[in-house]
């Protein structure tokens, strides 16, 4: 079982939200994990990223990635960068090397 979060920490969250902060940046402030963050925000009737609305991983997203990857850039960062998941990515790239022998 985890420890629940300080008033203070909580408060933090929705003030550092409010500001526009990442959820990242808010949970490294917060002393907490990405989960929990969400956690509260989620409680507290707030919905993150895009409300929703599936957002097409499309070719150039990929492409990008493929791009970013090839100048040595960690999967972390290429997922912060164009938000969307490395196993989204890897997928499409096995898909298009399968493809490819086809």
């Amino acid at each position: 079982m985890t420890a629940k979060l300080s008033p203070e920490s909580i408060g933090l969250i929705f003030t550092m939200h409010a500001a526009g902060h990442s959820v990242d940046q808010i949970m490294d402030a917060a002393g907490c994990s990405y989960a929990s963050v969400v956690r509260y925000l989620n409680n507290a009737g707030i919905v993150l990223g895009n409300k929703g609305r599936s957002r097409e991983c499309t070719d150039e997203y990929l492409n990008m990635a493929l791009d970013m990857r090839a100048k040595g850039k960690k999967w972390d960062d290429i997922e912060a960068h164009i938000g969307f998941c490395r196993q989204t990515f890897q997928t499409w790239i096995r898909a298009s090397r399968a493809q490819a022998c086809s």
